[in-house]
Protein backbone atom coordinates (compact mmCIF):
# COMPACT_ATOMS: atom_id res chain seq x y z
CA UNK A 1 0.00 0.00 0.00
CA UNK A 2 2.83 2.44 0.60
CA UNK A 3 4.12 1.50 -2.73
CA UNK A 4 0.71 2.25 -4.60
CA UNK A 5 0.61 5.92 -3.05
CA UNK A 6 3.32 7.52 -4.57
CA UNK A 7 2.59 5.63 -7.98
CA UNK A 8 -0.94 6.73 -8.03
CA UNK A 9 0.60 10.63 -7.23
CA UNK A 10 2.71 10.37 -9.82
CA UNK A 11 -0.29 9.03 -12.23
CA UNK A 12 -2.22 12.10 -11.12
CA UNK A 13 0.59 14.47 -11.92
CA UNK A 14 1.47 12.92 -15.38
CA UNK A 15 -2.38 13.03 -16.24
CA UNK A 16 -2.91 16.76 -15.13
CA UNK A 17 0.41 17.71 -17.19
CA UNK A 18 -0.90 15.61 -20.47
CA UNK A 19 -4.39 17.51 -20.00
CA UNK A 20 -3.13 20.60 -19.33
CA UNK A 21 -0.95 20.68 -22.16
CA UNK A 22 -4.07 20.06 -24.62
CA UNK A 23 -5.65 22.89 -23.28
CA UNK A 24 -2.68 25.52 -25.25
CA UNK A 25 -4.38 24.78 -28.76
CA UNK A 26 -8.05 26.63 -27.06
CA UNK A 27 -8.98 29.46 -29.98
CA UNK A 28 -9.15 32.82 -28.77
CA UNK A 29 -12.68 32.97 -28.60
CA UNK A 30 -12.93 30.50 -26.02
CA UNK A 31 -10.59 32.18 -23.78
CA UNK A 32 -12.04 32.60 -20.41
CA UNK A 33 -11.38 35.74 -18.30
CA UNK A 34 -11.24 36.64 -14.67
CA UNK A 35 -14.93 38.31 -13.07
CA UNK A 36 -13.82 41.33 -11.35
CA UNK A 37 -15.42 44.52 -10.52
CA UNK A 38 -15.78 46.88 -12.97
CA UNK A 39 -13.03 50.23 -11.37
CA UNK A 40 -14.41 52.27 -9.53
CA UNK A 41 -14.30 56.30 -9.14
CA UNK A 42 -11.96 57.20 -6.67
CA UNK A 43 -14.05 59.85 -4.54
CA UNK A 44 -12.41 59.76 -0.93
CA UNK A 45 -15.29 57.44 0.39
CA UNK A 46 -15.73 56.34 3.26
CA UNK A 47 -18.47 53.93 5.00
CA UNK A 48 -18.41 53.27 8.42
CA UNK A 49 -18.38 51.15 10.98
CA UNK A 50 -18.51 48.31 9.09
CA UNK A 51 -20.14 45.66 9.78
CA UNK A 52 -22.89 47.56 10.52
CA UNK A 53 -24.12 46.81 14.45
CA UNK A 54 -26.32 49.54 16.04
CA UNK A 55 -28.65 49.49 12.89
CA UNK A 56 -26.42 53.23 11.62
CA UNK A 57 -24.18 53.91 8.63
CA UNK A 58 -22.79 56.83 8.00
CA UNK A 59 -21.36 57.53 4.06
CA UNK A 60 -18.74 60.76 3.89
CA UNK A 61 -16.91 61.85 0.26
CA UNK A 62 -15.63 64.28 -1.22
CA UNK A 63 -17.90 65.19 -3.94
CA UNK A 64 -21.61 65.64 -3.32
CA UNK A 65 -23.71 62.39 -2.38
CA UNK A 66 -26.89 62.75 -5.10
CA UNK A 67 -28.47 59.42 -3.91
CA UNK A 68 -27.67 55.71 -1.94
CA UNK A 69 -29.49 52.66 -2.59
CA UNK A 70 -28.99 49.74 -0.08
CA UNK A 71 -29.71 46.38 -1.99
CA UNK A 72 -30.37 43.06 -0.44
CA UNK A 73 -28.00 39.82 -1.92
CA UNK A 74 -30.71 39.37 -4.05
CA UNK A 75 -30.64 42.90 -5.61
CA UNK A 76 -33.72 44.35 -4.24
CA UNK A 77 -33.37 47.56 -3.13
CA UNK A 78 -34.68 48.25 0.75
CA UNK A 79 -33.14 51.62 1.12
CA UNK A 80 -33.33 54.48 -1.26
CA UNK A 81 -32.70 58.05 -0.45
CA UNK A 82 -31.97 61.29 -2.64
CA UNK A 83 -30.33 64.30 -1.14
CA UNK A 84 -29.59 67.74 -1.46
CA UNK A 85 -26.77 69.74 -3.47
CA UNK A 86 -23.83 70.15 -1.32
CA UNK A 87 -23.78 67.22 0.75
CA UNK A 88 -21.03 65.34 1.31
CA UNK A 89 -21.75 63.21 4.81
CA UNK A 90 -24.67 60.61 5.20
CA UNK A 91 -26.30 58.68 7.70
CA UNK A 92 -28.26 55.64 6.94
CA UNK A 93 -30.99 54.52 9.31
CA UNK A 94 -30.60 50.65 8.99
CA UNK A 95 -31.95 49.30 11.94
CA UNK A 96 -34.96 47.54 10.30
CA UNK A 97 -33.17 45.73 8.00
CA UNK A 98 -32.31 41.63 9.05
CA UNK A 99 -28.49 40.69 9.23
CA UNK A 100 -26.79 39.84 6.38
CA UNK A 101 -24.91 41.24 3.16
CA UNK A 102 -25.53 44.30 1.08
CA UNK A 103 -24.81 46.38 -1.81
CA UNK A 104 -24.55 50.53 -1.12
CA UNK A 105 -24.45 52.12 -4.09
CA UNK A 106 -23.73 55.60 -4.05
CA UNK A 107 -24.75 57.96 -6.85
CA UNK A 108 -22.52 61.47 -7.54
CA UNK A 109 -22.80 63.90 -10.12
CA UNK A 110 -22.01 63.38 -14.04
CA UNK A 111 -23.84 60.06 -13.57
CA UNK A 112 -20.91 58.58 -11.50
CA UNK A 113 -21.73 55.32 -9.00
CA UNK A 114 -19.84 53.74 -6.64
CA UNK A 115 -20.61 50.26 -4.85
CA UNK A 116 -19.68 49.10 -1.66
CA UNK A 117 -20.60 45.99 0.11
CA UNK A 118 -21.16 45.95 3.33
CA UNK A 119 -22.19 43.40 6.70
CA UNK A 120 -25.07 44.16 9.02
CA UNK A 121 -24.63 42.53 12.33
Amino acid sequence: MKKLLPLTAMLLFWALTVAASSLTNVPESMTLYALRAPAQPEKGIELYPNPVTEGRLTITATEDILSVQVMNITGKIVFNEEYPSNTTIVTLELEKLEKGIYLVRINFPAKEVHTEKIMIK
